[in-house]
């Protein structure tokens, strides 16, 4: 079966290949997850954390009371793996599940000192400050092509109810900072349109406190899916964060996964 292990390890080869040039960089694994309060949700901010603590929410197996419940924030992501997503320390790479049905390898890098968060998301965030980086996915209109979607479908996206952002309450003040479409280069050798936006808004947390934040979005399609990567901070610490968000911003893909090929006769066990 010589042949049928050489055209996997092609396939392999080939995939970590198209991502490493926008993985490099990171050099030191990431900051295992923290332990999760009871009913807390792993999407909490490290101000909500603190308050949960002071609620009475301790972690599972521990004596706290008052502990809030809310379900685990719905993404669209549909991982077709149950491996780890951490290709190289600071660097996502994982396959999720189109529209079509097809394989779409996502990646995306991210400060080193960051947290992937565990479960079926594509989260990662600094649990000190509250900045974080998430992707989102969701079917393409029909009839729609990634330049001409309106605001209406990323506002509906960041900010549905099931969502990270919307749990809380309804979002004020949605403003879309800056928006233009990069084209970038694609393994077949053409040019794929990655949409960016520079975004502000206002959201409700647990306790209904209103938050501003900034996001900087990148945004592609692929296998009749819309592919988002949703990397924020707290508004008042944009210019600091900013950098470190737009790298992000920069890294992210979303590009079909080469198609395995049938084993033909020569791949078969003699």
């Amino acid at each position: 079966p010589m042949g049928l292990v050489s055209t996997s390890m092609r396939l392999l080869e080939r995939r970590a290949a198209l991502f490493s040039a926008v993985l490099l960089g990171a050099a030191q694994p990431p900051l295992p997850s923290r332990a999760a309060l009871s009913g807390v949700p792993d999407t909490a901010t490290a101000d909500e954390l603190a308050a949960a603590y002071a609620a009475g929410a301790r972690a599972d197996g521990g004596r706290g009371a008052n502990t809030m419940i809310r379900k685990r924030a719905e993404s669209g992501v549909q991982r077709v793996g149950s491996d780890s997503p951490v290709f190289k320390p600071g660097a996502i790479l994982d396959g999720v599940r189109s529209a079509d049905g097809s394989t779409v390898d996502v990646s995306f890098a991210y400060p080193k000192e960051w947290t992937v968060a565990g479960g079926p998301n594509l989260d990662v965030r600094d649990v000190r400050t509250s900045d974080s980086a998430y992707l989102l996915a969701a079917p393409l209109p029909s009839g729609q092509a990634l330049d001409t979607l309106p605001r209406s479908f990323f506002a509906e996206l960041l900010f549905r109810s099931d969502g990270k952002y919307g749990a809380y309450g309804g979002v004020d003040d949605f403003a879309i900072a800056e928006s233009g479409v990069a084209l970038l280069s694609s393994p077949s050798g053409g040019e794929q349109p990655y949409r960016r936006l520079s975004l502000r808004f206002d959201v409700l947390t647990y306790n209904q406190n209103t938050v501003r934040r900034r996001a900087l979005v990148s945004a592609t399609a692929a296998g009749g899916s819309v592919y988002v990567l949703v990397a924020s901070c707290l508004g008042s610490r944009f210019k600091e964060a900013q950098p470190a968000l737009a790298s992000i911003q920069d890294s992210f893909r979303a590009l079909a996964a080469p198609r395995r090929l049938r084993p033909g006769p020569e791949d078969k066990p003699a």
